[in-house]
């Protein structure tokens, strides 16, 4: 359900709020040989050479499955693929691109067979300064990290304990930080009638931008970070004609 935190707990945590002093920053990734090629998006071509790979099960509509997420390490972009990422959720879109400054560019087929491109804004991304310090403080308050730390995949997880301000009731929750922006993921929630992803990431009002949620087993949802590493993917948006949208 979209934005469901929003209702369950108090916004929390955003941009600044940072890990134990002993937590260093990961290393960024760079670029791999094939990108200088094939990033090319003034020509509607993305590259991406790295995946997420999650497995999960959504116990409310008694779904299971993995879901990957192809990612562009230098800028942070993120792509969503009909066949790997949201399938049915997507209505008619084939992909669905993000972007760490809150652009989405999705592209489909539109009723009459027409090959179209939306261009969307999600501006939850850059909150005002009020809302900013709000939502570091419901952090430090409802999001508590454990003595449990791990590496995955290179990067230091830790984990944490989630309190619902409503009920006062608690779940443990394993957050990743990354070298990158993981709001293009989050963002999906705020474009209305787009892509669904099969278990929602609705943790733009919850999390900062590097902090990956990677596990976490709720009554409504499982879901485990399986994989990350290269596989290279690319989006070629051209051909889509560009839909306005009042």
């Amino acid at each position: 359900m979209k934005r469901y935190l929003a209702i369950l707990i108090l916004s929390a945590g955003l941009l600044g709020t940072v890990l134990p002093a002993s937590a260093q920053a990961p290393k960024k990734i760079p670029a791999d040989k094939q990108r200088a090629l094939l990033w090319k998006p003034d020509k509607g071509q993305y590259y991406f050479s790295h995946a997420l790979v999650f497995d999960y099960q959504n116990k409310a509509d008694k779904t299971s499955g993995t879901l990957k997420v192809h990612l562009d390490p230098v800028t942070g972009a993120m792509c969503f693929v009909k066949e790997t990422s949201f399938g049915q959720g997507g209505k008619a879109f084939d992909f669905a691109i993000g972007f760490p400054d809150g652009k989405y560019i999705f592209c489909g087929t539109d009723e009459n067979g027409k090959k179209v491109r939306v261009n969307e804004l999600v501006k939850e991304f850059k909150p005002d300064v009020d809302t900013k310090k709000q939502q570091q403080d419901d952090f430090k308050t409802y999001v508590v990290p454990t003595e449990n730390k791990r590496e995955d995949f290179g990067f230091t997880s830790t984990e944490y304990d989630l309190t619902y301000a409503t009920s006062g009731t608690q779940e443990k929750i394993w957050l990743t930080k990354t070298p990158f922006s993981v709001y293009p993921l989050y963002g999906l929630e705020f474009v209305e009638s787009a892509v669904s992803l099969p278990v929602s990431f609705d943790y733009m009002n919850l999390l900062p931008s590097d902090l990956l949620l990677s596990e976490m087993n709720s009554k409504d949802v499982v879901l485990k970070l399986k994989s990350f590493g290269k596989d290279p993917y690319t989006a070629n948006a051209k051909g889509y004609a560009v839909l306005k949208v009042e």
